[in-house]
């Protein structure tokens, strides 16, 4: 996997110990295990590396991302800023203020896991510098050298390979790049070919597992060197085993593909497939003794053979997102995964200064030539992959969540008053939950904050990037793709969709085949009006359109040609907009100069109602982001709670036009931030 910087650094870089360790030096836990290995673990990567030029971390390398990807697991799962500043903190080193980015070259493709965090601050922050560092990873896929079959080298200097570890790191990137930033059809489609090409060449045998490496034989009709691969066996160009983490690598990228990839993408079925074989197989290979997996996975009846911490992590990892996502039998998986777990935190000790070790893997691992030289490789403490792997595995098993509030507003006491469809912008998430206020559906939806429950009873919302109505069997039946941001949709009367594109200002009408309609610009083409230009916007009965500008904190009202008719003022930045039967708009607010809250305005312009920050006794909001105005005239309110907010109020509120709270919901265990909300009738 590694890249000659990669092998220098793991060489010159502290660690808690630098010894090679073998089995029998496990130590004894002589102090008693944290409540929650994944915060411990993130806590003692904080503490061994706070910011200095010798930090393990303080370098562009797969090294830097992996573990950071674990951070932001935990952030969506805790809400703890500190988690997600961290990130920042770290990718700042390369991303400088125009968004260029420092010491990066993607000449392996190790370099490119950590772009996977660019595009994830790109997501948190809006920051149009992330999205800048991104396009230039992203450009270099472009020229990055291939196989005649298409598949990526590892890295320029091997022509020919295909490493296991590469394909997890490239795909890393474009799929996250694909799903938030741009290209999306391309991303997508490589990543599947990427990963099918390295199944085709690297299955061993029906078991569902894979070799580390394969490499092709030199092409006469190209450039590459005539060069002999000393792991590759001359005939079938494969490595000679089925490494532990090498496997665990793919098995990461599988889970990971599958979280995104659209139900109808025609590659899908095929990357399902290969993931529930894998699954079997990792099932049927499972140590039994210790729950972990041996470090040449099919051969755990040699005696030489051990189990190893880094492929364990992996693999436990992967089923439990296998089990996250419907892929899986709980009945038959979820009993793998507790072991796993067990197995895993078995080899983690903390130690005297208060930190997590971790024991029994290897650090920088290359494809190898034999059985004998994976099996013999040395074991090292703290080894960068097994630490990365840990956390990843300890944050998706374990799930740790802030303090929830106060039973009283919790999903158990809430009343059981509706069923109800809500999103979770920081989770990517849309949720359909029980009268007993407990979700029994979800669908992937990134960076959602609108949405609207069909009468045929589908759901229509917005991907970040794009707009899809997927039904109640999660079969997608409409869906729009764009380069921009987008953040608003609406199914109209005559079976059209509106669709806001936020950065190209172009509010469009599109047929139930997806064919453009109608389009109106409110931005010169080839302008960018950045993350903030608008939120939530709606096309009118009149075919006027409604439009909240986020960044410019004013409500805008245009008629069909694009000219302003009216503007609002909307002091803490618009989010969502409605015009109502009586001809009033309604607007909700965010958090600009702490003027968060709602308010109705007539066909004048003036507020004939409004709640603000203050204005509800023991209830506290903090971004105003979707909500629904009820039969009853009462409201129910998305209280987001980014911006380092999770925990500190209810998700949703009902109030009454009196200003009466009718019921709170503020269970955090399955809400991180709320951003709209419908009923079911």
């Amino acid at each position: 996997m590694k890249s000659a910087l990669s092998v220098a650094l793991a060489l010159v870089l502290p660690m808690a110990a630098g010894s090679c360790l073998a089995a029998e030096d496990l130590p004894p836990a002589r102090n008693p295990a944290p409540k929650a290995w994944s915060v411990a673990m993130a806590e003692s990567i904080v503490k061994r590396n706070p910011g200095s030029p010798s930090d393990r971390l303080a370098h562009w390398t797969y090294f830097k991302g992996f573990p950071l990807y674990g951070f932001e697991l935990l952030w969506r799962s805790t809400g703890d800023a500190r988690y997600l500043a961290f990130i920042q903190r770290e990718i700042d080193l390369h991303v400088d203020a125009a968004g260029n980015l420092k010491g990066v070259r993607l000449d392996w493709l190790d370099n490119a896991m950590t772009g996977n965090l660019v595009v994830a601050l790109y997501e948190h922050t809006g920051d149009e510098r992330y999205r800048t560092a991104a396009m230039q990873l992203r450009k270099a896929f472009d020229t990055f050298p291939r196989n005649p079959d298409g598949g990526f080298w590892h890295a320029v200097p091997l022509p020919g390979e295909m490493w296991i570890d590469g394909l997890f790191m490239g795909q890393m990137f474009l799929l996250r790049y694909g799903t938030s930033i741009g290209d999306r059809t391309w991303c997508y489609d490589e990543a599947v070919r990427q990963i099918t090409i390295f199944a085709r060449h690297a299955k061993k045998g029906d078991g569902g597992l894979y070799y580390h490496a394969w490499a092709a034989k030199p092409d006469s009709a190209t450039v590459w060197p005539k060069r002999t691969v000393r792991w590759a066996d001359p005939q079938t160009g494969l490595s000679p085993e089925v490494w532990s983490e090498g496997l665990g690598w793919y098995a990461l990228v599988l889970s990971e593909a599958l979280a995104v990839l659209p139900a109808d993408h025609p590659g899908r079925a095929e990357i399902v497939g290969i993931f529930q074989r894998l699954a079997a197989g990792l099932k049927r290979t499972q140590d039994p003794a210790s729950g972990r997996w041996f470090q040449v996975v099919d051969q755990g009846d040699r005696p030489d053979n051990w189990t190893d911490t880094s492929g364990s992590a992996m693999f436990t990892y992967m089923l439990q997102k296998g089990l996250d996502l419907g892929l899986l039998n709980p009945a038959e998986y979820a009993p793998v995964v507790e072991k796993g777990y067990r197995g895993i935190t078995s080899f983690a000790r903390v130690n005297d200064e208060g930190l997590v070790d971790i024991f029994g893997a290897c650090d920088g691992v290359c494809v190898q030539a034999s059985y004998a030289d994976y099996v013999n490789y040395p074991r090292r403490l703290n080894a960068k992959e097994a630490v990365g792997a840990f956390l990843w595995a300890t944050a998706l098993v374990e799930k740790p969540t802030a303090p929830r509030l106060p039973a009283a507003t919790s999903a158990a006491a809430w009343g059981g008053r509706h069923r109800f469809v809500c999103t979770d912008y920081t989770q990517g998430k849309i949720f359909v939950f029980s009268p007993d206020g407990r979700p029994d559906w979800e669908y992937p939806a990134e960076a959602c904050n609108d949405l609207a429950i069909l009468p045929n009873g589908n759901l229509l919302f917005n991907t970040g990037h794009g707009v899809r109505e997927v039904t109640r069997e999660k079969k997608v039946v409409f869906e729009y793709e764009s380069k921009s941001e987008i953040y608003a949709c609406q199914r109209l009367a005559d079976g059209n969709t509106f669709v806001a594109e936020c950065n190209t200002g172009r509010l469009l009408e599109l047929s139930p085949n997806g064919a453009l309609v109608r389009e109106v610009r409110l931005l010169p083409e080839g302008q960018d009006g950045g993350h903030a230009y608008l939120r939530n916007a709606r096309r009118l009965d009149n075919g006027h359109y409604l439009v909240a500008h986020y960044g410019g904190d004013v409500v805008r009202e245009y008629d069909s040609a694009g000219k302003i008719v009216m503007e609002i003022p909307a002091v803490g930045g618009p989010h969502s907009v409605e015009r109502l039967a009586n001809g009033h708009t309604l607007i909700s607010c965010g958090d600009h100069q702490n003027r968060q809250g709602i308010f109705e305005v007539d066909a004048a312009g003036k507020t004939v109602w409004q709640i603000r920050e203050g204005d509800l006794p023991g209830v506290s909001l903090k971004f105003v982001a979707g909500f629904e105005r009820l039969p009853n005239g009462n409201t129910v309110i998305a209280n987001w709670l980014g911006h380092d907010q999770f925990g500190r109020a209810p998700h949703l509120i009902e109030v009454t036009p009196e200003k009466k709270v009718v019921w709170t919901y503020a269970d955090n265990s399955t809400i991180v931030t709320a951003s709209n909300i419908r009923f079911i009738e």
